[in-house]
């Protein structure tokens, strides 16, 4: 009533002094709770046998103020999340029981908390180690103390403060994998083949397992994978294109979708992925066919070369052997004409003995048919 907290102690006998005027109540009891004087037992307003030496006096606490509510890490957490809800009173020294333990109260607009912790300073903190949807909620602090022959002091209840739990995915990673040449535009625009495999690959960071990627194509169609796979909190998902046609351009992007307490949650779209696929042209049939003729060429050119100088090797061998059989055949011959000279010698020497007239007893032989033969073949042996 006088805002200066609640009553300590109400001495009497005028303890402040005498006051003046008229006195309105009289044998007044009061029990410590009321909030004014006029909720106290009284004879009624103006009856009274006293006079102002025995006017009543208080002494008061001073102005309690509300406890204080804070929210950790924020008052927005992730599910699954560590909160943290502190409740605190003021040190204010010119309150009477600052310096008082007392009991702090957390309560939720909802009714359905009423969590107490004693504490001898000046704050306490309620942990929840892993936030889910029953924390979602308005909360204040309240604070009580005892005061010895006062009984207990109740503080006025705090400011609220709103919890909200939610389910926070990041945004997935989309990439493009082939076997087969691509042409990249940009890191968001390629080209591929007609006809060629590629694979799209979902990867995130996520504190929530089990979850499944969506391929989003175009902004329309949507291809669910098998359960993501990984380790710890990265997971990844792949999408098999085995042989990839016109129809299969368009822009991609992943998103990735969880199951809480039966609802669904799902990211923000990936970075669109665009596709191109091009069919194979005429230039290209052409620089295929060209890239192997000149392949075959240069095999041609080093077998060549190759073969060449094995042949300038052999070559010279040849040359060698063909002198060393020139010179030897000179000598064979050189032996050959001495040979020959001598058999002409003999040939020479019998034929002259074979044409030569018989003599016997001094008396020359008139040549026979042989010996005619022999002057006929005469001028046919050279001397």
């Amino acid at each position: 009533q006088t805002g200066c907290g609640h009553a300590v102690v109400a001495p009497g006998s005028a303890h402040f002094g005498r006051g003046s005027g008229p006195i309105w109540l009289d044998n007044v009891e009061c029990t410590g709770q009321e909030s004014a004087l006029t909720h106290c037992t009284h004879r009624g307003f103006g009856e009274n046998n006293c006079g102002h030496g025995e006017d009543a006096s208080v002494i008061c606490s001073g102005d309690l103020q509300k406890p204080q509510i804070s929210l950790s890490p924020s008052q927005v957490v992730n599910w699954g999340e560590k909160v943290e809800i502190t409740c605190s009173r003021s040190t204010n020294s010119t309150q009477l029981y600052s310096t008082l333990s007392g009991t702090f109260v957390l309560k939720n607009r909802q009714g359905s908390m009423n969590m107490k912790k004693f504490s001898t300073q000046t704050d306490a903190t309620f942990i929840f180690p892993k936030a889910d949807f029953s924390l979602n909620g308005s909360y204040f602090c309240e604070y009580q103390t005892e005061v010895p022959e006062q009984g207990i002091i109740y503080y006025p209840q705090g400011n609220t403060a709103d919890l909200s739990v939610i389910v926070k995915l990041e945004k997935p990673s989309i990439s493009l994998t082939s076997a087969h040449s691509m042409v990249i535009y940009s890191p968001v625009k390629i080209s591929v083949p007609r006809g060629s495999a590629f694979s799209i690959t979902c990867s995130t960071h996520s504190t929530f397992p089990d979850g499944l990627f969506y391929l989003i194509k175009s902004k329309t169609n949507i291809t669910k994978s098998p359960q993501a796979f990984g380790h710890s909190i990265f997971y990844m998902a792949y999408f098999e294109f085995p042989e990839i046609d016109v129809e299969d351009s368009g822009e991609y992007a992943c998103v990735y979708g969880i199951n809480i307490s039966s609802a669904s949650f799902k990211s923000l779209p990936s970075k669109s992925l665009q596709v191109t696929v091009i069919a194979t042209s005429s230039s290209s049939v052409v620089a295929g066919v060209v890239s192997f003729l000149v392949i075959v060429l240069v095999v041609l050119v080093i077998g060549y070369w190759v073969w060449r100088k094995k042949w300038r090797v052999a070559g010279t061998m040849v040359q060698f052997s063909s002198k060393f059989q020139e010179r030897t055949k000179d000598k064979d011959d050189q032996s050959n004409g001495a040979v020959d000279e001598r058999e002409r010698t003999n040939q020479i020497y019998e034929h002259q003995q074979l044409c030569s007239p018989v003599i016997t007893n001094n008396e020359v032989q008139s040549e026979d048919l042989a010996g005619q033969v022999c002057n006929e073949l005469e001028p046919l042996i050279d001397p």
